[in-house]
């Protein structure tokens, strides 16, 4: 028996129905993944013209085109580069070439972006050609993600493993001249070999420091809190904080020891009632800005010039002055040793903070 027509009609109306419904419920479903999804999405039709992107891609962009609009066409950034920082129209950017047949795909081709407020990303674009029955291309979708601090951490260990590999080519210079200039000396070998120990803990102390600013500089007050952490009571140590790249951290952390020890032998700091005092500055505006450094010993045993010219005085004067181009200056007064560094800030800072003062 055959069902009645008005019967047919009407599962035909409910099914189409229920197809009409679990059709809204598959785009309700892409949309929220289009949308919520980490991925940047945009597509495009065969001419270029976007007919529809998500949340994120907008994020990146950093602007919102208008879907649709004949004059945004192929990509919404706001400007486009390659890997090398050369400027790509977009009639020349990857969904162009994927849309006029140039490439048959985009996989992971790296691009910049530049924001309408002049900030740039890396990003990492797939695009895909969408195509018609006949296999003519209607158009192409891209997705994009961002790669920046990727990049940035990969750029930054190849500085690190390069920056290591030429420092320890440099540490290797650096001791055989310690250890050469302690050992010669006329002191008896138990006193050199402890002479010797010292300056390479006050190196090793350096490489501390410079080790925690990524070896990109050293902080001054860093440096002589550890030189004189012991002395903490006795020691004021006040100046702005400035970062020294790492030649000039080296260097200084050696001066700042040599004159720790002297103070701690023969200075302020051998007998109960010494003290130090320690400021730095800086002086000047722009490219004329002058780092000052102040070593002021008070209240220690009178000072008798030193008779020779040893491993320190030499460090004192002549590293501290090839190293900063600085004009260092020692004076042996009787109440008390007098040393000062003025060098030109732009040769020996990394970064200079303004405002902050550090104490010991």
């Amino acid at each position: 028996m055959f069902s009645k027509p008005e019967n047919l009609g009407q599962r035909t109306v409910a099914s189409c129905e229920l197809e009409l419904k679990a059709l809204r419920e598959s785009e309700e479903r892409y949309r929220a993944l289009f949308e919520l999804g980490p991925m940047a999405v945009y597509s495009c039709d065969a001419l270029g013209v976007i007919q529809d992107f998500n949340r994120r891609a907008v994020e990146l962009w950093g602007r919102e085109p208008t879907a649709a609009d004949n004059d945004e066409r192929f990509c919404g950034s706001f400007k486009l580069f390659d890997p090398d920082g050369r400027f790509v129209p977009h009639e020349q950017c990857p969904m162009a070439d994927v849309l006029n047949g140039t490439m048959p795909v985009a996989l992971d081709t790296e691009v910049v972006i530049e924001r309408p407020d002049r900030s740039r990303i890396i990003v990492i674009v797939n695009i895909r050609p969408l195509r018609n029955k006949c296999g003519d291309i209607i158009g192409a979708i891209s997705c994009f993600y961002d790669v920046t601090e990727r990049r940035e951490a990969e750029q930054r260990q190849r500085f690190l493993m390069s920056e290591l590999e030429h420092r320890g080519k440099n540490l290797i210079t650096v001791i055989q001249s310690i250890v050469a200039l302690s050992l010669t000396s006329p002191r008896p070998l138990a006193e050199a070999r402890e002479v010797l120990t010292q300056r390479l803990q006050a190196l090793a102390r350096g490489q501390s420091v410079l080790a925690v600013a990524g070896f990109e500089g050293a902080s001054v007050a860093e440096i002589i809190r550890l030189e004189l952490e012991g002395f903490s009571g006795r020691v004021k140590a006040v100046g702005p904080d400035i970062m020294l790249n790492p030649k000039v951290a080296q260097t200084f952390t050696f001066a700042v020891h040599e004159l720790a020890t002297n103070a701690t032998k023969y200075g302020a700091l051998s007998g109960p009632w010494g003290r130090v005092a320690i400021q730095w500055s800086t002086e000047g505006e722009d490219t004329e800005k002058r780092f000052r450094f102040l070593w002021r010993e008070l209240n220690g045993p009178p000072v008798d010039p030193p008779t020779r010219q040893g491993f320190g005085r030499l460090l004192l004067e002549k590293a501290v002055a090839l190293d900063l181009h600085a004009l260092p200056r020692i004076n042996f007064a009787p109440d008390g040793l007098v040393y000062e560094i003025e060098a030109p800030l732009a040769s020996i800072m990394v970064n200079n903070a303004k405002g902050i003062s550090r104490r010991l």
